[in-house]
């Protein structure tokens, strides 16, 4: 018992030890914010570092932001994002002309916005581009440590993972302005409506999977809507694990996925 105490403990160390190092990623282009700088908008070479005390932006021309995560105040995605740093440009709030670079898109790319408050309790905000492989795991990693929805449009909304908790909007047309009082109550209901399924590996940290969509790495706790959901864990060196459950209104699930390690 006391050796099963101390493999618990050691565990539960882990997991605050890697939680505690934050989430980095450096395959990021800053195409306009905040942060004056004439950092090429197609250069990857940027990197965005997500902790629970810190959200850190720093270019590859030494420009560097550092956001309280308790600042932020709206996440956003796609064509939203988009739409909402074009708002700021266009109350020049935003200081870097960079930035129309990625409203002139129209083709699938990830952009990712940030909105916070500065210190002079001014709205800053920074329009990010991740690639295929990593902008999910950007988007948990900042609702992690924020806990603020991403807003996107609904023709955007398949390509945010399941687990995120999102505000779709009806498009560029709409605003803050028109949006329904009870919103937030609908919100709410809709996120109560949800089952939440606790899933926990081993070994800790593997990856995390609802539906085909990366949602973070375990332990992890999933926000899935009632039915038919597939949850897979990978984990480099293991086998892949992967079972289908069906989600209930409020029902909670726990997965235990203890991965099989490849021969040599």
């Amino acid at each position: 018992m006391q050796n099963q105490r101390r493999l618990v403990a050691l565990l539960l160390c882990s997991t605050v030890a890697a939680w505690g190092q934050g989430n980095s990623f450096d395959k990021i282009r800053y195409n306009g914010g905040s942060v004056d700088s004439k950092v090429d908008p197609k250069d990857w070479h940027n990197q965005l570092t997500v902790t629970s005390d810190m959200i850190t932006l720093e270019l590859k021309d030494g420009k560097r932001v550092e956001i309280p995560p308790k600042t932020v105040t709206s996440l956003s995605y796609g064509q939203e994002a988009h739409r909402r740093v074009g708002t700021m440009i266009a109350l020049a709030i935003l200081i870097s002309p960079i930035a129309l670079f990625g409203l002139l898109h129209k083709t699938r790319l990830h952009f990712i916005g940030i909105q916070y408050t500065l210190p002079d309790n001014k709205t800053g905000g920074i329009l990010l581009q991740g690639d295929k492989d990593n902008y999910r795991a950007i988007l948990v990693a900042l609702q992690g440590v924020t806990g603020a929805p991403v807003s996107v449009a609904e023709k955007d909304r398949e390509f945010v993972p399941v687990s995120i908790r999102t505000q779709v909007t009806k498009g560029e047309e709409e605003n803050t302005a028109n949006e329904k009082p009870n919103s937030a109550t609908e919100s709410a209901s809709q996120d109560a409506a949800r089952g939440t399924v606790n899933v926990s590996s081993n070994p800790i940290g593997a990856e995390v999977f609802a539906d085909g969509d990366f949602v973070g790495n375990s332990p992890a706790v999933l926000k899935l809507a009632p039915g038919k959901h597939t949850v897979a864990v990978k984990s480099s060196g293991y086998s892949d694990w992967a079972k289908e459950i069906t989600v209930q209104n409020g029902s909670q699930l726990q997965l235990n996925a203890n991965l099989e390690r490849h021969s040599p």
